[in-house]
């Protein structure tokens, strides 16, 4: 296993990808990946450019657990400013306990140029309850709690070390062997102060197109209840993206 935590390291460092939908012990046995890439260019009356890149590698042991490590970058640019600078590192480890019961440990580290995170750390876990129903899909209802070291790249707000809660439900769902539908949503509220929170939610729809290759579109929205000073409390953003799966 420890080789499979540095391979996994390693690669979330070259690609980048994030991941909605969640993962079930003994559904993909073995390793398996994904990558990923969008690219938006407009020259002429408007000059943009958009970017992103990714990959996902996953090891499911088919019995007890399932670990995956995962890292997301974008950047863009609009008439030659830069308007997104963005990356996003996960590493994950799920173990049963239970026929619908499972134990979670994590770290993840991000960083946002545009809401002024020079870096945001976390490490945590918790429990997971999942429910499969054939003809309604999967349902998860997660709960545990994390630490969070969060830097900014202003001189105004201060370096903040936290603990927070971590609850979510997530939900997935198979139209045809060729589409997939998820939904994932969190809320992070700080211990000691309830008015502290984030939230996430986040929408995908996967269609394969071809073979291994499929097309994402991917809607989310976040609001972060104490932000950085200048920076809005709330972010919607959707995408679309190919990916090939192996």
């Amino acid at each position: 296993m420890k080789y499979l935590v540095v391979i996994l390291l390693s690669v979330i460092n070259l690609f980048a990808i994030v991941s909605i939908a969640p993962v079930a012990i003994g559904e993909n046995p073995g390793l398996s990946g994904t990558v990923k890439g969008a690219l938006q260019t407009k020259k002429g009356n408007t000059d943009l450019d958009n970017y992103t890149a990714g990959a996902k590698l996953a090891y499911d042991n088919n019995k007890s657990y399932v670990m995956w490590g995962e890292f997301d970058f974008n950047y863009g640019k609009a008439n030659g400013v830069k308007n997104t600078n963005a990356t996003f590192a996960h590493l994950r480890y799920i173990h049963k306990l239970e026929k619908n019961l499972d134990w979670e440990v994590f770290v993840q580290s991000q960083t946002n140029e545009f809401t002024k995170v020079a870096e945001r750390f976390l490490t945590g876990g918790g429990l997971r309850i999942h429910l499969n129903e054939k003809h309604y899909g999967s349902l998860y209802f997660g709960f545990g709690g994390f630490y969070e070291y969060l830097s900014y790249t202003t001189t105004v707000d201060s370096k903040e070390n936290n603990i927070r809660g971590n609850f979510y439900i997530a939900y997935k769902k198979k139209f045809t062997k060729d589409s997939q539908i998820s939904y994932v949503a969190y809320y992070q509220p700080k211990v000691g102060d309830i008015s502290d929170y984030i939230i996430l939610n986040s929408l995908e729809l996967k269609v394969q197109v071809y073979k291994k290759v499929y097309i994402t579109f991917l809607l989310s929205y976040n609001k972060d209840a104490k932000p950085a000073q200048g920076v809005k409390r709330a972010n919607f953003s959707q995408s679309t993206s190919f990916s090939y799966k192996f």
